[in-house]
């Protein structure tokens, strides 16, 4: 009888019963062997038509866990305080800590005392979408604690607005500025003192804003580089166009002051014209040489060639977690861009629902626990509580 009420309802009703009722029994169990008790005492009563055996054992199948992991996107829809955990070595069963966020922007909507600067406005459909209210929302959905907020272009070397979102919200972000690399060594240097006292944790190295001819090994760039390691900031390098061109560069930086700490974001944007690029992401996983180097599991959309979950990068997630090792990679979704792909709540997820148990999963227990928490924490701070 339950079986024929379960199927009479809509699809809307399924998966709120799903959630609602029989998920939270699963969880409670723990094991998908949960099904087995009842199938067994289902067949061994009295023989009924094969219709209805048939429905009841599919009843049965789409409440178990395995099929909510591997369902439609209406059932697989989960409370985002309490996720499944797709990782190797079996299935966590009980909500983790919360996952801290790598790498991701906020701008105001342009009005003063924030205005954008010249020639960097944002997209007209995110000018008023990337606001520090709207992250604190999309946050809160998806269960994420606290994050990394990294200057955006928009302001460019005006801090005020990241600031501002700093002091309101401590417990909740840490801020990443943008080196202003136009002007002499001293003035870099001078720039980064002031920004790290007001609490910045990190400091982007962006090739893009280096005068023309100029790399970011000159002067500028290792003075930087260096202070910043003295001042315990993170130097995160954004090469855009792809690691390759600025790996000369790179790699100067880190081999001149191995106790500053580095990350490479986004891959190292080795997806480039729309074309995976062996070449740089063997320089990528190159790196890998330098033990104060760490690489951002980050924009998973930018660098993919498949939808949500992104699972062509699988593989090189797995790759990246062998030769650097997981305390060295961290997630970060690269809000509010990603709102224009699959959006920042399955962002949050792309880690952790993309197999099912066992010895050939992305990520065992431990391992995403660092990539989503402790290499940020490692490298940024713990949240205050």
């Amino acid at each position: 009888r339950f079986s024929l009420f379960f199927f009479s309802l809509s699809p809307a009703w399924c998966a709120k019963v799903h959630r609602k009722l029989l998920l939270p029994l699963y969880r409670c169990c723990g094991s998908l062997m949960l099904t087995a008790g009842p199938l067994r005492a289902f067949l061994s009563r009295p023989p009924l038509s094969s219709s209805l055996l048939l429905l009841s054992a599919c009843s049965l199948l789409q409440s178990s866990a395995a099929f909510h992991a591997y369902s439609s996107p209406l059932l697989f829809r989960r409370p985002p305080a309490a996720p499944l955990r797709a990782l190797r070595g079996g299935l966590t069963m009980t909500a983790s800590a919360p996952i801290l966020d790598a790498h991701l922007h906020v701008w105001s909507d342009g009005a003063a005392p924030f205005p954008y600067t010249t020639g960097n406005e944002p997209p007209a459909e995110l000018r008023k979408e990337a606001t520090v209210e709207k992250l604190l929302g999309e946050m809160d959905k998806a269960g994420v604690q606290g994050a990394l907020i990294v200057q955006p272009i928009n302001h460019k070397f005006d801090h005020s607005y990241v600031t501002r979102c700093l002091t309101q919200h401590p417990t909740r972000f840490k801020g990443m500025c943008l080196l202003d690399p136009s002007g002499s060594a001293a003035d870099a240097v001078a720039q980064l003192e002031a920004l790290h006292g007001a609490g910045y944790v990190g400091v982007r190295f962006n090739p893009g804003l280096w005068p023309e001819g100029r790399g970011m090994d000159d002067e500028v760039g290792r003075a930087a580089y260096k202070r910043a390691g003295e001042l315990g900031m993170v130097v995160g390098f954004m090469c855009f166009k792809g690691l390759d061109l600025h790996i000369e560069a790179v790699t100067a930086l880190v081999e001149a002051q191995p106790t500053t700490k580095a990350v490479i974001d986004h891959f190292g944007f080795f997806r480039q014209d729309s074309q995976a690029r062996e070449d740089i992401w063997k320089e990528v996983i190159g790196l890998a040489q330098y033990p104060h180097v760490h690489v951002k599991l980050s924009a998973f959309f930018r660098v993919s060639a498949d939808p949500y979950p992104y699972q062509d990068l699988w593989p090189r997630v797995r790759e990246l977690v062998d030769a650097f090792g997981s305390q060295r990679l961290l997630y970060g979704s690269d809000f509010p861009f990603v709102q224009q792909q699959c959006g920042y709540l399955k962002s949050s997820q792309a880690l952790s629902v993309v197999r099912w148990g066992g010895e050939d999963s992305l990520l065992t227990a431990k391992e995403y626990q660092d990539v989503t928490r402790g290499t940020f924490e490692g490298l940024f701070g713990a949240f205050p509580e």
